[in-house]
């Protein structure tokens, strides 16, 4: 039994410094902050210790009161108005430096009804314009207030120490930390937001037909075969060439460092443009350098000819060198195909990446096959005194050898592919390590 996690929200009006608030509390997740309106479009969460006590902080997209014609924006204000009634405590923050502006004065009025703890914030206490306004704020009828400088870590501490003052008693629950991490990556508008969804069954991440819609990476957890599993839904990664605005270079920056902190990625493609881009490879290339697990999806199933299959036939040719390490699986998010078959496929992977094998083992497997085709370079043959497993996740092998610099890339895929063909690792990277050592 683990302890339920309340929730700390962070509402306001756009652009006040919610993002820049909830990264100066947050010891994992950031949140893109760029002087733009609308620039959070997802909610971001971090659990926050302080004082013996933990709480799940929120970061939502900014809240609209009125109806807006424009579907995402829309779909944005829902989904904070709901994010609101879920709170245990709250955190109105306002811009000190302008005063209070009307909709400071409705959302005040929204949270007033929902009968919430609040703690209204007055950020950017120390620009001099902001003493000139405090008063102001004293018509928004909240009785806690604090001034806050969240860009230059003013009053921070004293608003933690308010927060776990003012938390319910904690309650336990049965969640428990994720075994393993899932990440979502790929270019725009492949799918990856709605996956998140039909995995997570709701709509944790907005899903518009547009690409870019999702700009941060967006995390949560999910139950499988008795497992807590943690998935993450990233913004789309553009070629260089592509990134002509700061956001979008913040959104990579996001993305590759989920990948670092990711077990396994879903590399999502989209099926209709058949041939596997270069920039989808050069993605496979480096979530293996990176030593993380892989499957390919292709999405849109469902909008599929046989002319791009013919295409595809193409790729497995071309690019048999990366595909015949991982695990490919075609879907479609719009009508459910294969659906069914990811949870499980991404199960065996994981089992695959915690493989293990006896030192005893693998070095009869690798001096075996050094009998029967020994590697020669410079007219010397390499030689391999004992072959051991050091660390899982990925499986990674320490080589003692004569001589380590020759054993380069082609000699070291030579024991890569004894492990494939000995060993089911078909979507696992495998490592090696060199140590020279005298003779035996």
């Amino acid at each position: 039994m683990t302890k339920k996690l309340h929730k700390v929200v962070v509402v306001g009006r756009a652009n006040v410094g919610k993002s820049t608030l909830f990264n100066r509390l947050s010891t994992d997740i950031k949140s893109i902050t760029l002087d733009y309106v609308g620039v959070t479009r997802d909610f971001l969460k971090d659990t926050v210790s302080w004082n013996g006590r933990s709480f799940e902080l929120i970061d939502t997209g900014g809240i609209q009161l009125t109806h807006s014609e424009d579907p995402l924006t829309e779909k944005v204000r829902l989904k904070a108005l709901e994010l609101l009634q879920e709170a245990s405590i709250v955190l109105f923050i306002c811009d000190g430096s302008i005063g209070v502006m009307p909709e400071d004065r409705s959302i005040g009025k929204v949270i007033h009804k929902t009968g919430k703890s609040t703690f209204l914030l007055i950020n950017k206490c120390d620009v001099k314009k902001t003493q000139e306004h405090v008063a102001e704020f004293d018509r928004l009828g909240f009785k806690q207030t604090l001034q806050i400088s969240a860009q230059h870590n003013i009053g921070t501490g004293d608003l933690l120490n308010m927060i776990i003052d003012q938390l319910p008693p904690d309650s336990l629950t049965d969640e428990e930390e994720p075994k393993f991490k899932v990440v979502f990556l790929g270019k725009p508008n492949v799918g990856k937001s709605s996956l998140m969804n039909i995995v997570m069954r709701q709509e944790r991440t907005l899903v518009y037909d547009a690409p870019g819609t999702t700009r941060e990476a967006i995390s949560d957890t999910i139950r499988f075969y008795q497992e807590t599993i943690q998935v993450t839904d990233t913004a789309g990664v553009r070629r260089s060439r592509s990134v002509d605005e700061g956001i979008e270079e913040l959104m990579v920056k996001s993305s590759l460092q989920a990948v670092r902190d990711a077990d396994i990625v879903l590399l999502m493609v989209d099926a209709q443009e058949g041939n596997i881009a270069h920039q989808e490879l050069k993605l496979a290339s480096f979530v293996f350098e990176t030593g993380k697990a892989l499957i390919i999806v292709r999405n849109k199933h469902d909008l599929l000819t046989d002319d791009i299959r013919e295409e595809w036939k193409t790729d497995d040719d071309l690019y048999d060198h990366i595909l015949k390490k991982v695990e490919t699986l075609t879907i479609s998010c719009k009508t459910g195909h294969h659906i069914g078959k990811l949870l499980p496929l991404i199960e065996t992977v994981w089992e695959r990446y915690q493989t293990h094998v006896s030192m005893s083992e693998i070095t009869q497997l690798f001096k075996a096959a050094l009998e029967k085709t020994p590697l020669i370079r410079n007219q010397q043959r390499l030689k391999l005194f004992s072959a051991k497993q050091v660390a899982t996740n990925p499986p990674t092998i320490r080589l003692n050898v004569n001589e380590p610099k020759y054993f380069e890339t082609s000699q070291l895929g030579f024991f890569e592919n004894l492990m494939r063909k000995n060993y089911e690792l078909k979507g696992v990277p495998v490592k090696f390590l060199l140590r020279r050592i005298q003779a035996e």
